[in-house]
C-alpha cells in the first residue's frame, strides 16, 4: 500500500511538473493576426461643381450644428467648441459656392461667429456670458436663415470653383433685355 501511495504521488508530481502541454495549449489565448487594410486608389477624379443641391446640403448641415449649439450651449465645453467649429466650416463651404458679392455678405457673419467662438473657447460660461452668447447665436441664426436660405441664394451660385462666374442670371437677363428690345425695335423699322 505504501508503494502504491508513493507511485501515485510520484506520478502526480511528474504530471504536474511536466504539465499537459496539449491542454495548456488548447486553453491559451492565441495572438490575432492583424490583416492589412486594402488600399483604395481613386482612379477617377470626381468633378464637383457648385450647385443649389450642394449649397442646400451645406445649409442643412449648418442648420443642424447651429440648432444643436443653441440648444445645448454651456452644458459641455468640448461639445460647444466642436459645434461652433463645424458650424463655421459649413459656412465657409457655403461661402465658396457663392459669387463674390454674396460671399462678402456671408463673410461678415463668419467673422461674427469667430468672435463668438473666441468667447466660447476662452471663457468660462457664466450665466451672463452664456445668455449673451445665446442671444448673439440666435440673432446670427435668424439673419443667415433669412438672407442666405436656399431659395434666396439660388441665383447667386458660381458656375465652377475655379473662377468667378458672371453676375447672377436674373441680373444678366434683365441687363440683356433692353438690348434684345432695342434689336426688335430695329427689326420692326
Amino acid at each position: 500500500m505504501k508503494k502504491l501511495i508513493w507511485l501515485v504521488a510520484i506520478l502526480f508530481m511528474v504530471t504536474s511538473v511536466a504539465g499537459c502541454a496539449s491542454v495548456q495549449r488548447k486553453f491559451t489565448r492565441k495572438k490575432k493576426e492583424v490583416k492589412a487594410m486594402p488600399r483604395v486608389i481613386q482612379e477617377k477624379k470626381y468633378d464637383i461643381k457648385p450647385s443649389p443641391e450642394l449649397y442646400s446640403k451645406h445649409f442643412a448641415y449648418w442648420q443642424s450644428w447651429s440648432s444643436e449649439l443653441l440648444q445645448d450651449i454651456g452644458q459641455n465645453h468640448k461639445k460647444d467648441v466642436r459645434c461652433i467649429e463645424e458650424l463655421m466650416s459649413q459656412l465657409d463651404d457655403m461661402k465658396d459656392i457663392l459669387v463674390q458679392e454674396k460671399a462678402d455678405g456671408l463673410q461678415k457673419h463668419i467673422n461674427r461667429y469667430k468672435e463668438i467662438r473666441d468667447t466660447i473657447v476662452n471663457q468660462d460660461m457664466s450665466t451672463m456670458v452664456m445668455n449673451t452668447t445665446r442671444m448673439d447665436l440666435d440673432r446670427e441664426d435668424r439673419i443667415i436663415k433669412n438672407d442666405f436660405s436656399v431659395k434666396r441664394i439660388r441665383n447667386y451660385i458660381k458656375k465652377s470653383f475655379d473662377g468667378e462666374s458672371p453676375a447672377q442670371p436674373a441680373v444678366a437677363a434683365a441687363q440683356a433685355q433692353p438690348a434684345v428690345q432695342a434689336q426688335e425695335d430695329k427689326d420692326i423699322k
